[in-house]
């Protein structure tokens, strides 16, 4: 098997580039609209399936509660001591996977991978090797496949000790897992970290608006789950702020964001509906209403949002508020600039609520548009753009059987006699 190994660079090293920011008075956020997803985006983003709401558990020898990894949880992380060690991920069905992704902090040694069907004993001779990589601080990729495995082993020989966190193992890419979103279950009480991950991009949460950047058709990186992606905004930016549009109201707790490290602050807001101003831009605009493709975030736009708390980063690039349930479709998140001016590369944005069964396949709908409110994505441009990846329609009906064919009518019967010669 092949094994790819990459540093998040991306993460720790300023980019030397300017984006065109729009400017407005100091307090005045001016943000612009990320187009929509499309089918032929859809290799860019593979389904995660190490999740514990896909049905994914896992195990680690030495025993210690390791299902913080497949919890989704920027924050949460296992702690790999010096020595042996391993991690035993069971999916939920067998799977064709493609690659596996962790984030490491601090730990040096080798890790090795292998992939069963079945749950094969630790001695069996029957795992398939999938190769061995050295550990190094950063994003780590492992190619596997595509391959068909049930039961993914991580084998660590420690050297220093460190963490890992963020593990993800993905799918081969695909349209479908759009457009058929798998049956999730309900995580709610299993254990304190495993809440339901509402900002999957496989559940129709989407960037909406972003403040910069250099290509915003990749906003939704923030939202991929693999932590070897990130969006990256412009070095000029003052404030950096993302709209996420979970696709319908929910029920929200906790807001994590991984992102690179910088003396930074996140301040989270939330709302039903996002302020006035943005208009369908094929209609006739009234002089002085902001375009379709902009968002205009004042004082007073943002006094309309539910302020959900503020963090600062200690350094680790990892930032998360806890806060009363509440409930909200649009997530704004804005950072402080750092006095070093360094670009804000954004990894993961995950938002943790309740998880209900009607909660579970959120679907971006119109609503209706009013003078104090809007709905993006939702306007007469986009719905003319029908590549954007479709929620899943009704199921096909099968033709009605007809009626059955009539038989031939019945020839008449005529009697033939038939001479026989006889002997003399």
């Amino acid at each position: 098997m092949e094994i790819i190994s990459t540093r998040l660079l991306t993460r720790f090293v300023p980019l030397l580039f300017i984006s065109a920011v729009t400017t407005a008075s100091a307090a005045d956020l001016i943000l612009q609209k990320v187009a929509p997803l499309t089918l032929e985006q859809a290799p860019r983003y593979p389904q995660n399936v190490s999740r514990i709401d896909l049905g994914a558990q896992v195990e680690s020898t030495p025993r210690s509660d390791a299902t913080a990894l497949i919890s989704g949880d920027a924050k949460a992380s296992c702690n790999l001591a010096s020595g042996m060690s391993s991690l035993l991920v069971s999916l939920g069905k067998i799977e064709q996977i493609d690659s596996l992704t962790f984030l490491n902090t601090d730990a040096k040694g080798t890790v090795t991978i292998a992939t069963a069907d079945a749950n094969l004993g630790a001695e069996s001779t029957q795992w398939r090797d999938a190769g061995r990589l050295d550990l190094h601080n950063g994003a780590l990729t492992v190619k596997l496949g595509p391959a068909e495995a049930k039961y993914v082993r991580l084998t660590f020989n420690v050297t220093t000790p460190g963490s890992i966190s963020e593990l993800g193992i993905f799918t081969a890419a695909g349209a479908a897992d759009f457009t058929m979103p798998r049956p999730r279950r309900a995580v709610e009480g299993e254990i304190a970290q495993a809440k339901y991950n509402l900002s999957d991009l496989h559940t129709k949460a989407r960037a909406a608006y972003v403040s910069s950047g250099v290509d915003m058709k990749l906003a939704n990186n923030m939202l991929d789950e693999q932590v070897a992606t990130s969006y990256t905004f412009a070095n000029n930016d003052s404030s950096p702020a993302v709209v996420v549009d979970l696709g319908r109201e929910m029920a929200l707790r906790r807001v994590c964001v991984l992102s690179n490290a910088a003396d930074r602050t996140a301040n989270f807001y939330l709302s039903n509906a996002l302020p006035a101003g943005s208009r369908d831009a094929t209609a006739a605009a009234p002089a002085g209403a902001q375009s379709a493709e902009t968002l205009r975030i004042d004082d007073a736009a943002l006094a309309g949002f539910k302020a959900l708390g503020t963090a600062a980063d200690d350094g680790s690039g990892r930032v998360a508020v806890d806060f009363p349930e509440t409930s909200g479709r649009y997530l704004l998140v804005k950072w402080t600039r750092p006095a070093t001016n360094e670009s804000l590369s954004v990894t993961e944005i995950a938002v943790f609520g309740r998880a209900t069964t009607n909660m579970l396949f959120a679907e971006n709908r119109a609503v209706g548009s009013s003078d104090k409110n809007i709905s993006d994505s939702k306007d007469a441009k986009d719905a003319k753009d029908v590549k954007d990846i479709p929620a899943e329609g009704p199921e096909a009906q099968a033709p009605a059987e007809g009626p059955a064919p009539a038989l031939p009518a019945q020839p008449p019967f005529v009697f033939v006699p038939l001479i026989v010669p006889t002997s003399p």
